[in-house]
């Protein structure tokens, strides 16, 4: 992998070098464009940060974990796939933390780990892409964005769920 990055580099390298291109004054104005972009993201990012811990350290996780606990015994499906469904749309790797977490204690050939995976990859982090594509514009009416997201989210967790209990479980 170091080689073909190494290449890649010598191609651009010798390519400017044909084009008469300065390329320091290039990568300066690229780094300058970044920065700007980083500028605009930085405190969209920044509030979307403090609003996910927030909510994962409140304490409505657990709140929820028991409310539904009985629902998910009476399905035999663990409670950490409702867990991994609640966490999916704030963050990616927390739902994968819990995937993890599954994959451990079941093994990553259980049909609980094949659930999880379902979910994982047919739901999305609704909140993570609505913050980020719709700060980097500077949109502050998402109108039906939002909401249409965590629907598709809730709509493929239930899916897999059905699937799960007619075809694997």
């Amino acid at each position: 992998m170091d080689s073909i990055i190494l290449i890649i580099i010598l191609i651009a390298l010798i390519e400017s070098a044909f084009k008469k291109v300065d390329i320091f004054n290039e990568f300066i104005e690229g780094v300058k464009e970044g920065s700007k972009l980083l500028m605009t993201l930085f405190p969209t990012m920044m509030a979307f940060t403090l609003w996910v811990t927030c909510f994962q350290s409140c304490g409505i996780i657990n709140i929820l974990e028991l409310f539904f606990k009985n629902i998910f015994q009476f399905l035999n499906i663990p409670i950490d796939i409702f867990m991994m469904m609640i966490v999916r749309p704030f963050s990616s790797n927390g739902s994968l933390t819990v995937l993890n977490n599954v994959f451990l204690k079941f093994g990553v050939d259980h049909p609980y780990s094949i659930l999880g995976s379902i979910i994982q990859t047919g739901s999305d982090t609704t909140f993570y892409v609505v913050t980020l594509y719709f700060g980097s514009i500077k949109l502050q009416n998402n109108r039906y964005a939002l909401k249409l997201g965590l629907w598709l989210d809730i709509i493929a967790c239930l899916l897999a769920i059905i699937c799960f209990l007619l075809f694997i479980n």
